[in-house]
């Protein structure tokens, strides 16, 4: 029998071969045409609602899962993101005192599928714009009232934020009718204050008070460093009075004198050309500077042997005391060094030792 209806269709289509073949282009033609309105691809965590153009328009209580779908081109998928999604938005509001400030606000949601029929038909695919965040900024005006700028700036902040999201997941419950759809369509789960404006006035005045607030730290910061420094430099006070004290102790006139003789041999060995001024029983030796170069003599060296029958020349010696450059005496006396000896080897007399007060007079110190 299969054979025989097989036969009698092969049979139609010689017959009208023109035909089907017309057909079998034009609907080919229309399925190329409109493929992206007849299979529609539902991706991964997406939803999709239908609607008919012919007969009910939106089939409530109906959803497409993910996947491709084949409908009408005339007929329309709707797709909607059921994944986490998050919109933010600034609102103004007014605090309890009165202060109208601005919040920049985050609302993190997702969809339910059983309500996206319900949402296609209240709201349309732009939802989030058009229902859900005028209803968000309503309950954050109404539950911000109720608290003052100072316990929105403090840790209260989380509080009142869990109370406004509290009062949202009761609204969002009524936002589309009961005979739409039973139950709630968005599921809210979290919320939270990105950021807070202040009017400029404000802004400045916390500013400024804040700014205060540091250069108070600052100043007893200050006071401390300098409370440590003046207890630095009582310890570094009594350290010095300390030294002072054992050093004054040890210190007695044989040792000064053996520091001076120590120095007067340091001083001989000195190849440069000086001036020594020996102190008297309690002076040290004291350097007054060079005198000049004397030809032919080299400081440290041991003098020249004469040759023979020549006469020898000594250089000058000075040599004075602090006690000749003010009376030219020693202790109120005559000094014994400003008298001539002869020369060594027959020369000329010449005096010993000059008089410092007659060679070398001395100003007062008054008149410098």
């Amino acid at each position: 029998m299969i054979a025989a209806v097989g036969k009698r269709v092969e049979s139609w289509i010689d017959r009208h071969f023109i035909g089907v073949t017309t057909a079998t282009i034009f609907l080919l033609f229309f399925v190329i045409y409109f493929a992206s309105s007849i299979f529609i691809t539902i991706p991964a965590g997406h939803g999709g609602a239908l609607w008919l153009r012919f007969f009910q328009g939106t089939v409530m209580n109906f959803h497409y899962d993910e996947g491709t779908k084949i409908i009408f081109p005339w007929d329309k998928i709707y797709i909607y993101d059921l994944r986490v999604q998050q919109e933010s938005e600034q609102v103004d509001m007014l605090t309890k005192e009165g202060l109208q400030i601005s919040v920049n606000i985050t609302l993190r949601f997702r969809l339910r599928r059983e309500g996206l029929s319900a949402i296609t038909a209240y709201a349309g695919p732009n939802f989030v714009k058009s229902l859900v965040m005028p209803s968000v900024g309503a309950v954050v005006r109404l539950e911000g009232a109720k608290y003052n700028l100072q316990d929105i700036f403090s840790t209260d902040r989380h509080q009142i934020e869990l109370s406004i999201l509290k009062a949202l997941s009761e609204v969002v419950k009524n936002l589309i009718p009961g005979e739409l759809h039973q139950g709630a369509e968005i599921v809210i789960l979290d919320f939270w204050f990105r950021g807070i404006q202040l009017p400029a006035s404000l802004q400045a005045a916390i500013e400024a008070k804040l700014a205060q607030s540091q250069l108070v730290e600052q100043y007893v910061f200050i006071l401390q460093r300098e409370a440590q420094e003046k207890e630095r430099k009582i310890i570094e006070a009594q350290g010095i009075k300390a030294f002072q004290d054992t050093v004054s102790q040890g210190i007695s006139e044989n040792y000064l004198r053996w520091k001076g003789i120590d120095a007067t041999l340091k001083l001989a060995d000195s190849p440069n050309a000086k001036i020594v001024v020996i102190g008297g029983k309690e002076g040290l030796p004291l350097i007054l500077g060079p005198m000049g170069d004397i030809p032919g003599a080299v400081a440290g060296a041991p003098p020249a042997s004469p040759a023979s029958g020549a006469a020898i020349t000594l250089p000058p010696t000075t040599t004075m005391t602090p006690s000749s450059l003010t009376k030219g005496t020693a202790a109120g006396k005559p000094s014994s060094l400003s008298n001539p000896r002869p020369s060594a080897l027959g020369a000329s007399t010449e005096p010993l030792a000059l008089n410092p007060a007659i060679s070398m007079p001395v100003v007062p110190l008054d008149s410098r």
